[in-house]
């Protein structure tokens, strides 16, 4: 597997990550609606140093799964199960009656770097997604755990993330309607995503 494809594959992985309208990638919107662009991209750049560590944590722990076979059998049971549940939150998330819209606020003062820092410390999804995300590409022989790769992919990780923050602070006002909409159905998206990979993995078990 080439470092190409490793960089290709942290970058894609990350952009689909967070591309759905999300806490960080809204605040960094209103940060560069509300102060500045300067202040957006120190409170983007503490967030990436987040995502740098969450990457690298994930895809290592991933590697550990990947070499104790019994160890991960257990885990994609315990996932399968949490799908199942997330599946059906969603869903009554999604049917109960829509409440008038709240603003996210931006509360705290302090440098937007440290605020980054912190915001991005409360994405606790971050570290099972590229976990999950890097042992799915490895099972397709499209990623392999050495120390090279794991460390490109961590990178690539970084810049698809920056690209899509980048992307919410400078166009955020032109696509405010747009991104209103997808907010408003995030949940049955989030639970067709989750119900497909709880169904995808009960028949992998099944058939197993």
């Amino acid at each position: 597997m080439g470092l190409i494809a490793d960089f290709i594959a942290g970058y894609l992985v990350a952009f689909a990550g967070f591309f759905a309208p999300g806490m960080l990638n809204v605040l960094a919107a209103k940060i560069s609606i509300t102060e500045s662009k300067r202040a957006a991209l120190l409170f983007i750049f503490g967030t990436l140093t987040i995502v740098l560590l969450q990457a690298f944590t994930g895809v290592y722990f991933a590697k550990f799964l990947d070499s104790h076979p019994s160890v991960s059998d257990t885990l994609k049971k315990f996932g399968t199960v949490i799908f199942v549940i997330l599946t059906i939150a969603f869903l009554l998330k999604g049917f109960q009656t829509k409440k008038p819209k709240k603003e996210i606020e931006i509360k705290s003062k302090q440098n937007r770097y440290v605020y980054g820092l912190m915001m991005g410390s409360f994405n606790m999804f971050a570290i099972p997604f590229f976990a999950i995300s890097s042992l799915t590409l490895a099972s397709k022989d499209l990623f392999d755990f050495s120390l090279t790769s794991i460390i490109v992919f961590s990178i690539a990780a970084v810049l698809g993330t920056f690209t899509i923050f980048y992307s919410y602070a400078v166009f955020f006002k032109k696509i405010e309607n747009k991104v209103d909409v997808l907010i408003n159905n995030i949940y049955f998206i989030l639970a067709g995503f989750t119900g497909f990979v709880a169904i995808l993995s009960i028949y992998k078990m099944i058939n197993a």
